[in-house]
């Protein structure tokens, strides 16, 4: 890694740098879920195909090895599409920070019988490209420091998202659903009273 990428910080720029004319075009026809995969120096956009599993979440948590996706645009830092486009990329799920869903579907809900009541505790995290404020859910009688300190499970579903960039603090996304790399919590705490995540995040 050289020290001009850890300063920029930015795949797109460099992966631009690749195309020389135009690339062939590729069928935007595969089924599945559209996502958007945000890591510390990686941005793209694309399709999921998650076989079996009824959730984007259940499919990320049991999935070992790298990530095929199709219909790939890599983006820019601030969300932008670059010209660097291929049917299918391979992530690895260590490297990501976010999964968001960004199809217009609500997230399906969990089968009547597997159903839990749950409530909602917002949370800050920061991670190493990233802060973010967020809604999980977890159990009434459930400690969050025993779920954040918790291995389990790997990508952490949650709603309301607004990431800020660190490397861009004008860079800010928001996601209505998206799953956090546990592996990629630097630090986290529950969004207290006073603080207004929907003006900013830290």
């Amino acid at each position: 890694m050289t020290d001009d990428f850890v300063r920029d910080g930015d795949a797109a720029t460099y992966l631009e740098d690749l195309v020389e004319g135009e690339l062939p075009a590729f069928d935007h026809t595969s089924s599945g879920e559209s996502v958007e995969f945000v890591g510390p120096h990686l941005r793209l956009s694309g399709t999921l195909h998650i076989g079996q599993f009824r959730r984007l979440s259940d499919f990320l948590n049991h999935h070992e090895g790298l990530i095929a996706v199709r219909d790939t645009t890599v983006l820019r830092r601030n969300g932008d599409p670059t010209k660097v486009t291929a049917s299918s990329v391979w992530i690895s799920p260590t490297e990501v920070t976010l999964v968001a869903q960004t199809s217009a579907d609500e997230v399906p809900a969990s089968a009547p019988e597997l159903r839990m009541v749950k409530v909602v505790r917002p949370l800050i995290v920061v991670t190493p490209g990233h802060t973010l404020t967020g809604e999980i859910y977890i159990a009434p009688e459930a400690e969050i420091s025993t779920f954040i300190e918790s291995a389990d499970p790997l990508f952490v579903p949650m709603t309301d998202v607004r990431t800020r960039s660190l490397a861009d603090r004008r860079v800010i996304a928001r996601y209505p659903f998206a799953l956090l790399n546990r592996r990629h919590i630097v630090a986290a705490t529950e969004l207290l009273a006073g603080m207004a995540p929907g003006r900013r995040v830290l």
